[in-house]
């Protein structure tokens, strides 16, 4: 039986790029443990507080200058690093009044001057004085409405002797956060119902008093 040289190299080069590709090419499970491991860094897991910085498990950390900082939660935010819900205040030993704060660490140091990036808590303010209720509302995070994630306020603020109904909300649907003061025609009850559903979270409220 006679072989051709031409037939027998090209069954050589077969046999050696199927090795080469065999050699080159990684593993199926390690491809899949890679993506896990890529999937666990995207991950913000909240673990504790230090003073000023957040730390959350997988190595991640965040500094803020905020006082009495506390960790309320967050709104994913795409790819990138999610919108944490913060509260504390922005300066040490003064009269201001804890306030909400939100942001991505995607976008930086957090910012907080001039009352930037900084929301009423939910709850019941009083005048210092006269202990007059001047401000009630419930805040909810997560899917709010329907198609919209963000923080949201249902409000009731005293405005010349009568209380007047509010909404207001921070749209996080998109990578920069959008403000909306709305009409309140009822919204409430949506929102309760996507609570209901586990797809958004309250945040408490409590009793405080208005800045001197």
């Amino acid at each position: 039986m006679i072989l051709h040289l031409d037939k027998i190299l090209l069954v050589c080069y077969s046999v050696c790029s199927l090795n080469m590709k065999d050699y080159t090419q990684k593993p199926m499970g390690t491809q899949l443990i890679e993506q896990q491991i890529d999937a666990k860094k995207q991950i913000w897991d909240f673990e504790k507080i230090t003073g000023n910085k957040l730390y959350f498990k997988n190595g991640k950390q965040f500094k803020t200058s905020l006082y009495e900082l506390k960790y309320i939660g967050q709104v994913p935010n795409g790819n990138k690093a999610p919108f944490l819900i913060l509260s504390g205040r922005d300066c040490d030993e003064c009269d201001a009044n804890i306030s909400i704060y939100i942001c991505s660490p995607a976008d930086g140091p957090l910012k907080v001057e001039s009352g930037e990036n900084n929301y009423s808590l939910p709850g019941t303010e009083r005048d210092l004085e006269d202990k007059n209720i001047l401000f009630k509302a419930r805040a909810f995070y997560g899917l709010v409405l329907s198609n919209i994630k963000g923080v949201i306020w249902y409000q009731n603020q005293l405005e010349n002797g009568t209380y007047k109904k509010s909404i207001f909300l921070v749209n996080l649907n998109h990578p920069d956060k959008k403000e909306i003061s709305m009409k309140d025609t009822g919204q409430l009850q949506e929102t309760l119902n996507l609570l209901k559903q586990g797809l958004c979270k309250e945040i408490p409220g409590v009793a405080y008093n208005s800045e001197p």
